[in-house]
Parts: structure tokens; C-alpha cells; sequence
């Protein structure tokens, strides 16, 4: 069963702030049964406290993930943001202006470690990353994932 699916990439999502993008697509997820009710507020929680944000050489993307509990099924979710908005660089806490948002539901711990590292390491090609906020369908964004083994 692949994690993503076409109906879990939203392009152009209009978000006013970081709580309201992580909302949005804790909701998109909450819609289909995949993650439970308190999802969207433990995933809010999570990323005040834990930053995801981070800064590419091409965009600022942002991973929110949370704890198993709070996941029926294991998806990914990504949103495209039509204007950037501000989270914090996991690390430091500096502000990244981020335009795309990967929001793992997944629950198994190696698992979670296997998508964090297969993400940075498609976040470090450039091309890729071009391709993927350049993409002008949620069919063209899941091709480009599965291409670099996020799927």
C-alpha cells in the first residue's frame, strides 16, 4: 500500500500562518479516516516544541510528524503552499519561509526514520526540488516522489 497517494497532494493551498497549513492538512488526513481526531492538535503541539522546518537550497519545506497513537493508517500528506509561511529551522529555531510541507502519519518508528532520510536526502537535489514546486499536477508531484523512492 504506498503512503502517498494523489487525493493527499495539495497544490496551492492558501495557509495564513504555520498553525493554519498544518491544519489544513492534518484535516485533509483526518478526512479519510487515515489519522484520528486529535491528530491535528497533537501535530500542532509537536512543532511548536519540535521544529521541522528547513531551509534547501531551493525552498524552505517543513516535515511535522507526530506520535503512532495518533495514526489509523500510514500516509504522507504534502502541501504546497501558494504563499510561503514562517516555521522554525529544526535546530536552531531560526525562521524558514516554507513552501512545501510533508506531513508524516506513519507508525512505525524505523519506518519514520527511513522517510526522514529518504526526504532529505531528495531535499538535497536541487532538480528535484525545482521539479516538485514547478509541478503543475498532483499526478506530476507523486511521479517525481516515487522517482526518489518516497512512496
Amino acid at each position: 500500500m504506498a503512503l502517498i497517494e494523489e487525493d493527499l497532494i495539495l497544490l496551492d493551498t492558501q495557509a495564513t500562518d504555520r498553525n493554519d497549513a498544518l491544519s489544513q492538512v492534518a484535516e485533509h488526513l483526518h478526512k479519510d479516516g487515515f489519522v484520528k481526531a486529535s491528530y491535528r492538535e497533537a501535530i500542532i503541539n509537536r512543532e511548536a516544541n519540535f521544529p521541522t522546518g528547513l531551509q534547501t537550497a531551493t525552498i524552505g519545506v517543513a516535515i511535522p510528524h507526530t506520535d503512532a497513537e495518533h495514526v489509523n493508517t500510514a500516509k504522507i500528506a504534502v502541501a504546497r503552499l501558494q504563499q510561503p509561511v514562517t516555521f522554525e529551522q529544526m535546530g536552531d529555531g531560526q525562521p524558514v519561509a516554507v513552501e512545501m510541507i510533508f506531513m508524516l502519519a506513519l507508525k512505525e518508528p524505523h519506518a519514520q526514520l527511513t522517510m526522514l532520510q529518504n526526504l532529505m536526502t531528495m531535499f538535497q537535489n536541487t532538480e528535484v526540488m525545482n521539479q516538485l514546486i514547478h509541478a503543475q499536477t498532483p499526478t506530476a508531484v507523486l511521479v517525481i516522489l516515487n522517482e526518489n523512492s518516497i512512496k
